[in-house]
C-alpha cells in the first residue's frame, strides 16, 4: 500500500474503544485515535464522519461469510434453497451496513466538512502538484504521486461487484477505479482478487438468473449495490459539490490547467466528483435493468409488489441521475461523458 493517507490509515485503523468490555456494539463506544481538526471530541463532524465508516465496517464479516457460501454453492451446483440461504446472509448484512450508513448525516454535518477536508488531500491529478512531490530519502529522490483518502478504498462495494459480476463501462473513470485497489491493505486486494476470479469461474451472475427466484434475490442485492452507491452520491453532492464553485481546491489559487477543475483529492481521491460516482451507479442500474427484462412478464408479476416497486425506482433514479449530472456538468463547464 502507498505510503500516503489512506482509507484505512484514517478510518478503520484509526479508533479505539471508550469502554473496551462494549466494543463495537455500541457506536457511542468509538472513539478516534488521530485526528486532524477536532476529531477527538466524538461529537464533532470529524469524528462522525470517520467514526461511522468503523461503525459501517464491523458488519462485513456477515458479507464475507455470505459471499463465501455464495462462491461454495454455486460451485458445487447447490439447488436455489443453498444459494437462497448465501443471499440472505448478505442481504440481512447490508441492511444494517446501509443503516449504519444512514447515520452519517446525523454524525457528521455537510457544513463542518471543509475543516477537516483539506487534510486528506492527494497529490494524483492536482493543479497544486502537477509533478507530484519530492519525498526525502524516497524513491531516489524521484517524485511521487498519490490519490488522497477515500471511501472507495473500503472493500465493501467492492466486494460485491465482483461476486455479482457487475460489468462496468471501459473508460477513464473505471481506470480510476481499479487504480483505487493498490490503496487497499494487501489482504483486501489479495481476497477481493480471489473472488473476481472465482465468480468468473463458476459463473455467479449466470448461475442465479436461470432461476427466477434466484434472479430475484440477486436483483434484490443488486439494489443495496445501487442504494449503497446512490447514498455516496447524495453525501458527495451534499458535503462537497454543493459548498465547492468547482469540484476541487484549485478556485483557491490559480490554476495550471483547466483540465484540473475536473479533479478533487479530498475524499474522493483524485476523481472527477461530478460524474465518477454516477459512472459506477449507471453500470448497478444497467445490470438491474437487464436481468430484470430478461424475466419473463409471468416472471416480474409473481415477483411481488415490493420488487416491483423496486424496479421502478430504478427506472426513476437512472433518469433523475442522468438529468441532475448533466446539469452539475453543465454549471462547472466539465464534459459529461469520459
Amino acid at each position: 500500500m502507498p505510503p500516503f493517507m489512506s482509507y484505512v490509515a484514517y478510518s478503520t485503523y484509526n479508533y479505539r474503544f471508550a469502554d473496551p468490555s462494549i466494543g463495537t456494539t455500541k457506536y457511542d463506544n468509538l472513539r478516534l485515535v488521530r485526528a486532524f481538526e477536532y476529531g477527538l471530541d466524538p461529537a464533532s463532524s470529524e469524528a462522525g464522519f470517520v467514526l461511522t465508516h468503523v461503525d459501517m465496517v464491523k458488519h462485513s464479516p456477515d458479507l464475507i461469510k455470505g459471499a463465501v457460501d455464495m462462491l461454495n454453492s454455486v460451485s458445487a451446483n447447490a439447488g436455489p434453497e443453498d444459494v437462497s440461504v448465501a443471499f440472505h446472509h448478505m442481504l440481512d448484512a447490508m441492511q444494517r451496513i446501509e443503516a449504519s450508513m444512514e447515520t452519517m448525516w446525523a454524525n457528521s454535518r455537510p457544513k463542518d466538512y471543509i475543516q477537516y477536508r483539506t487534510f486528506i488531500f492527494g497529490i494524483t491529478n492536482q493543479s497544486m502538484f502537477p509533478n507530484g512531490v519530492v519525498y526525502e530519502g524516497e524513491n531516489n529522490e524521484e517524485p511521487m504521486s498519490f490519490r488522497g483518502e477515500s471511501g472507495a478504498n473500503d472493500s465493501i462495494i467492492p466486494l460485491l461487484d465482483n461476486l455479482l459480476q457487475i460489468p462496468m463501462p471501459q473508460n477513464p473513470l473505471t481506470n480510476i477505479l481499479k487504480d483505487f485497489r493498490s490503496y487497499r491493505p494487501k489482504p483486501h486486494r489479495e481476497f477481493l482478487e480471489y473472488v473476481q476470479a472465482r465468480a468468473e469461474e463458476v459463473g455467479v451472475k449466470e448461475n442465479c438468473c436461470k432461476d427466477a427466484g434466484t434472479a430475484v434475490l440477486y436483483l434484490r442485492l443488486l439494489e443495496h449495490v445501487r442504494s449503497f452507491r446512490w447514498r455516496h452520491w447524495l453525501f458527495a453532492r451534499e458535503y462537497i459539490i454543493r459548498r465547492s464553485s468547482h469540484p476541487t481546491v484549485s478556485h483557491l489559487i490559480p490554476s495550471l490547467s483547466n483540465e484540473f477543475y475536473l479533479h478533487i483529492s479530498q475524499a474522493t481521491g483524485g476523481s472527477p466528483i461530478v460524474t465518477w460516482l454516477p459512472n459506477q451507479l449507471f453500470a448497478v442500474m444497467d445490470l438491474m435493468r437487464n436481468v430484470w427484462y430478461g424475466l419473463s412478464e409471468e416472471e416480474r408479476a409473481a415477483a411481488g409488489k415490493k420488487v416491483n416497486e423496486m424496479m421502478a425506482n430504478v427506472e426513476d433514479a437512472n433518469e433523475k441521475l442522468d438529468k441532475e449530472v448533466e446539469r452539475w456538468c453543465q454549471e462547472r463547464g466539465v464534459p459529461n461523458k469520459e
